[in-house]
């Protein structure tokens, strides 16, 4: 395993953003170079400047118009490795995730900077208008309130007009699709890994709210919306088949994270070297698995159920 840097930014150059805000550009990801370009064109338009941080895997390579700091490993990454990854490539005060599929309000991370500073909160998280088309990817808007908008349980979302999501106002048990925390407090680490050395697939950030939960760190959730999440059952990671659950419940989670390689330089002990073996994935037999696996879905859509704290601690 091998990465290499590529607009690196200088961790000691005076003026530096506050924040990083990083994207996995998975190489399996439909048309992502389309989804870069205006991706980065969102993170630009920031009311206050952010540094982006783009890890590419599998040996891809950013287009040359890229100008934003970027990395490329050589091997296959999940999306949390890739996460994890970028804890440790950034240098900022504070650091918050991005999909490539959704898009921030041009003032969201000045209000979530401002928030966490005046709250201080280690972890900051908004609400998000569901989109079900990709209308969203290159509009300009501003942080709005909840007025016209309604929240439903569904999971995955069912198609309606101004349907948020429901992190901001705790009607969801999540905390975002994209959460700002301060890396300082939180240092430069991301769960990759079950107890077995399994990849974490699905379950990510909600195992990451709930480790920082029980430090008791504070969490602060903001009544308005701050970007547009895209929905869409079929292609993305969080609908995807896995086996999260089951390996959490058996094997807890490994405090050893890609970040740890990624810092020392050693992948000799990257579960990534041994990948687990694939079973192929057996729908449900009957009516009870059905209905199990339905509140399964339901119980992966409200996390595991961190709730905030009045004191915060270091993950260091």
């Amino acid at each position: 395993m091998k990465f290499h840097s590529f607009n690196a930014p200088d961790p000691n150059a005076p003026n530096r953003p506050l924040v990083t805000v990083f994207c996995a550009v998975w190489h399996k990801q439909p048309n992502k170079l389309e989804l870069l370009r205006s991706h980065w064109a969102n993170l630009e338009a920031q009311s206050i400047p952010v540094e982006p941080c783009y890890i590419f895997d599998n040996g891809d390579q950013a287009p040359d118009w890229l100008e934003a700091p970027w990395y490329s490993f050589d091997e296959p990454l999940t999306i949390y490795e890739a996460w994890s990854a970028a804890t440790a490539l950034s240098h900022t005060k504070y650091i918050m995730n991005l999909n490539m599929d959704d898009r921030l309000a041009t003032n969201a991370v000045q209000t979530l900077v401002a928030t966490a500073d005046a709250t201080n909160s280690t972890l900051v998280g908004g609400e998000w208008l569901v989109n079900f088309d990709e209308s969203h990817l290159e509009q300009k808007f501003g942080v709005e309130d909840l007025w016209e908008t309604g929240f439903s349980a569904d999971w995955p979302p069912r198609k309606q007009a101004n349907l948020r999501l429901g992190s901001g106002t705790a009607e969801r048990g999540t905390y975002g699709p994209a959460t700002l925390w301060n890396l300082e407090q939180v240092g430069q680490w991301y769960p990759s890994y079950f107890g077995n050395q399994s990849p974490i697939k699905s379950i990510g950030d909600s195992i990451f709210w709930q480790m920082l939960a029980d430090k008791n760190c504070k969490f602060t959730r903001i009544p308005m919306i701050i970007g547009r999440y895209y929905s869409e059952e079929g292609s993305q990671a969080e609908f995807r088949p896995h086996k999260d659950n089951d390996h959490l419940r058996a094997h807890g989670i490994s405090l050893i994270s890609f970040a740890n390689f990624v810092l020392s330089g050693d992948y000799s002990k990257w579960p990534g070297l041994n990948p687990e073996a694939v079973a192929p994935e057996a729908g449900p037999r009957n009516r009870i698995e059905q209905a199990s696996d339905k509140l399964a879905a339901q119980f992966r859509a409200m996390g595991l159920g961190a709730q905030c704290a009045p004191q915060m601690a270091s993950m260091q």
